[in-house]
């Protein structure tokens, strides 16, 4: 199936008494919800958009019917504005006005509009008998309609009345609250909070624990604590980052920094910084991942939170280790080593941990083999602590060939989805994925399939630093979405890829987090490098973070996004 995707983005009415209501809601009704609305009888209307619309608007018309038929049962005509001039329109015809009608009450509406600054808002205004749905442009015309469907259609109950609780004058500006509707139905809503974790040298003050000339971090993860014996304590959001290389003067010796968030994502607070102890002769707790074991494995109980990292000497020597945590990741306990490498160009590198069946695994990407540049191995443990031998899941003929970075999701049919970068032998690090029944069965010499989408003929690949997450919402085969750190096709912004059929066809997405990846080369290069999506409590929502920049002042920044696939 493909899938044309169209990007809006909707902004939060000013009268709300909570921002996080338009995105948690999803349409669902909550008890008592009917004797509270203020409702609007729209039998007898007729939908009317202007005549030359752009075919998206044209396509979101009719989409607005349908959604009017299948929650108020209401079959409402659509017709343009044309008109004959010997038969001009009845002003007291009760019609619904989708973008910039020949109407008065368009003409109106637009100069309210004009009144805000914002180049992409939108309005809805509802007269006596007219609905007017307008933008500045076509995109913000698109983010009304897709508002209207969502906060006046499917919040109506059953029968010919529109609610139109919301308002009836409503002008909406660009906000950090965004909605992304797919062409099967689904919506996805998505709100952005930003973090700051770099400053500028000017500003003396610390951030976070680690010195203020620190500008740089990489490998963000996230997770929502869901497997804890307290249950107050499921629903707080842990994250963890390294601190890039400036921080080698750190007298904790780690680039490693775990935080907290228990007010969804608005505020977060470094809560430990854990150190390499196996071997403290090295730099610790770089291109690490957080993990919550969702059952038991040997000793350590379900919520058992993992950090499994990278410790490196480049010059010799390098291994990665594992540390857990039994209190929500407040202190940390160095407790395996999974992997021992050499420095530079024969390490091991960039571990992710993945439960399944009874076994932990640790996939992670392996210099240490002289017989490749590169390969994608994995081990797995019944406890956690013994690993069985290295397993190989790409492992390339060709020396110069160097996959790597793998992370891993299971789909709704039983197939493990792994997405890498597949680099040297000529590729420019394109993101691969392979798919297989059986997550102890890879063939290492298949690099599986390029992932590309063709949008209206062209052709978007993804390179560098992937990320994948699999969810159940969004139709009979879920939503499996992929992304990764570069586009190729695009203008370097990169787009996350989208499927409904467990990767035989894809499509895009505008990134919900986006970034200036070429503007950010005169930064440190860290931009994007690499983001990190997982599921979670609630199998519609999908945590997201990632590398992001602020040109202007020279740093970059954490951002976190909350993604909630609405049916």
């Amino acid at each position: 199936m493909k899938t044309s995707v169209f990007y809006k983005i909707t902004a939060l009415i000013l009268v709300l008494a909570s921002a996080i209501s338009v995105f948690t809601a999803c349409g669902e009704k909550k008890p008592g919800d009917e004797d509270k609305k203020i409702l609007l009888d729209i039998s007898g209307y007729t939908i009317v958009r202007y005549d030359v619309s752009s075919k998206n608007i044209i396509e979101k018309t009719a989409r607005l019917k349908s959604a009017i038929k299948e929650t108020l049962g209401l079959e409402l005509t659509v017709q343009t504005d044309w008109y004959n001039p010997n038969t001009p329109p009845d002003p007291n015809a009760k019609e619904i006005l989708i973008d910039l009608t020949n109407r008065t009450e368009s003409k109106d509406a637009l100069e309210k509009l004009n009144e805000s600054k914002d180049d992409d808002a939108y309005i809805i205004e509802i007269t006596e008998n007219k609905i007017v749905i307008l933008g500045k442009t076509d995109h913000s015309t698109l983010r009304g309609i897709t508002y209207f469907i969502k906060n006046y259609v499917m919040s109506s109950p059953a029968g010919n009345s529109l609610d139109i609780t919301h308002g009836k004058n409503v002008i909406q500006d660009y906000s950090a609250v965004k909605n992304i509707m797919l062409d099967n139905r689904l919506d996805m809503d998505i709100e952005v909070i930003s973090t700051v974790i770099g400053v500028p040298e000017e500003d003396p003050s610390d951030i976070l624990g680690y010195p203020s000339h620190v500008k740089s971090t990489t490998f963000p993860s996230v997770i929502e604590l869901q497997h804890q014996p307290n249950e107050e304590d499921n629903g707080t959001l842990i994250a963890a980052i390294s601190v890039g290389e400036e921080a080698l003067k750190d007298p904790l010796n780690t680039s490693g920094c775990i935080l907290e968030s228990r007010d969804d994502g608005k505020t977060w607070n470094i809560i430990a910084r854990p150190k390499e102890t196996i071997d403290p002769s090295i730099w610790g707790c770089s291109m690490a991942q957080i993990y919550e074991l969702p059952a038991q494995v040997g000793d350590m109980p379900a919520g058992t939170l993992l950090f499994s990292a990278n410790a490196v000497n480049y010059n010799y020597k390098s291994h990665i280790g594992v540390w857990r945590s039994y209190d929500c990741g407040k202190t940390w306990e160095e407790y395996v080593l999974v992997a021992r490498g050499g420095g530079l160009g024969a390490g091991v590198w960039e571990p992710v941990m993945f439960y399944d069946e009874g076994y932990l695994y640790c996939f992670y990407s392996d210099d240490s083999n002289r017989k490749y540049d590169q390969r994608i191995v994995y081990r797995r443990s019944k406890d956690g602590v013994k690993w069985e031998s290295v397993v190989n899941v790409c492992a390339f003929d060709e020396f110069e060939a160097r996959p790597g970075m793998p992370i891993i999701t299971k789909m709704g049919n039983g197939e493990f989805f792994l997405v890498y970068e597949y680099c040297g032998a000529g590729q420019q690090c394109f993101i691969y994925y392979k798919k297989t029944k059986d997550i102890t069965k890879w063939d290492p010499t298949d690099p599986g399939t390029l992932l590309e989408a063709d949008v209206g003929g062209k052709k978007y690949n993804a390179a560098s630093s992937p990320s994948c997450v699999w969810s159940p919402a969004g139709g009979e085969c879920g939503t499996l979405l992929a992304t990764g750190r570069r586009e190729f096709g695009g203008d370097g912004t990169n787009r996350v890829f989208v499927s409904f059929d467990y990767g035989k066809t894809w499509d895009t997405i505008e990134n919900p987090l986006p970034y200036d990846w070429y503007g950010s080369l005169d930064l440190t290069d860290r931009i994007g490098y690499r983001p990190i999506m997982v599921l979670g409590s609630d199998p519609s929502v999908i945590h997201y973070i990632n590398i992001t920049d602020t040109p202007k002042r020279r740093v970059e920044r954490v951002q976190y996004a909350k993604l909630r696939l609405c049916e």
